[in-house]
C-alpha cells in the first residue's frame, strides 16, 4: 500500500530515494520469501540473500535520510555544506567500524559487517532526525507535512532501534522472546505514519520566494558599478591634486 500510494500521489517526483526505498521493502519481502520458500529458513542461500538484502535497504535509507536533510535544509546555504559533510563523515566511520568489526569476525564477516553498520547507523540516524523534528517544531517552514511524517516514522524506528541494539538484544532477549516481534510492529507503524498524509492528494509545492526581482537586480547592479566608477575617479582626482 505505502509503495502503490508513493508513486499514485507521484511522490517520487519530490522524494526519489524514498520512492526508492519502498520499492526495495516490497522486492526484500517478495525476493527472501521466495528464497526462504524454495530452500527452507536454514539453508545457505536463504542466510545469503537475506543478509545482502538488509544490507541493500540499509544503504537505501541512509539515502533517505541524506534526501530529507537536503529538502529540509538545502535552501540554507550556511547549515546544508556542514550537514553534508557531517553525513559523509558518518557513513565513512559506519564503514570503517563496520569493516573493522567483519575482519575480526571468522564465522560471518558478511553479518558482522551489516550489524555493525546498522547499529553505528541508527544511532546517526535517531540524532539527525530527532534534530530535524526540532527544527520543523521550531520553524514551520522547514518540513512540510510529508517530510515531517517520514522524518518522525524514520526516527521513531531509528530510536527504537538504537534501545534494541544497546539493551535488549544482550539483557533483556532471553526475558522478552516477543522483542523481534515488536521490532516488526513497531516499522509497521512507522509506515501507517508514512500513508497517512498519502491518502489524500498531495498539495501542489510553492514556487520558492524571490527576493529581489531580476529586473531590479540589474538595475541595482548598474547603479552600484556606476557609484564605484564615480569613487575610483575621485579617488584618482584627490590622488593627483595631492602630488602636485
Amino acid at each position: 500500500m505505502l509503495c502503490a500510494l508513493v508513486f499514485y500521489r507521484r511522490l517520487n517526483r519530490r522524494l526519489p530515494f524514498f520512492s526508492l526505498y519502498a520499492v526495495l521493502l516490497v522486492v526484500e519481502v517478495t525476493v527472501v520469501w521466495w528464497v526462504y520458500r524454495e530452500w527452507s529458513y536454514r539453508s545457505f542461500p536463504a542466510w545469503y540473500k537475506y543478509w545482502w538484502a538488509s544490507g541493500v535497504v540499509l544503504v537505501a535509507r541512509f539515502l533517505v535520510v541524506a534526501e530529507l536533510c537536503w529538502t529540509s535544509l538545502g535552501t540554507y546555504p550556511a547549515i546544508w555544506p556542514l550537514v553534508r559533510k557531517l553525513l559523509i563523515l558518518i557513513a565513512a566511520v559506519a564503514l570503517s567500524y563496520a569493516a573493522v568489526a567483519a575482519f575480526r569476525t571468522k564465522s560471518s564477516p558478511l553479518a558482522a559487517f551489516v550489524l555493525s553498520s546498522e547499529r553505528a547507523l541508527e544511532i546517526a540516524f535517531a540524532f539527525i532526525l530527532v534534530a530535524l523534528v526540532g527544527l520543523g517544531a521550531r520553524y514551520m517552514a522547514v518540513l512540510r507535512p510529508v517530510e515531517r511524517n517520514i522524518v518522525i516514522g524514520l526516527a521513531a524506528y531509528s530510536c527504537f532501534q538504537v534501545i534494541n541494539n544497546t539493551f535488549m538484544q544482550e539483557w533483556m532477549s532471553r526475558y522478552f522472546h516477543w522483542w523481534v516481534s515488536v521490532r516488526v510492529v513497531a516499522f509497521d507503524i512507522a509506515m501507517l505514519v508514512w500513508i497517512v498524509p498519502l491518502r489524500k492528494a498531495l498539495p501542489r509545492a510553492e514556487p520558492e520566494r524571490t527576493l529581489i526581482s531580476e529586473g531590479a537586480a540589474t538595475r541595482l547592479l548598474r547603479e552600484l558599478l556606476a557609484s564605484m566608477r564615480e569613487t575610483t575617479e575621485e579617488l584618482k582626482r584627490i590622488a593627483r591634486s595631492k602630488w602636485k
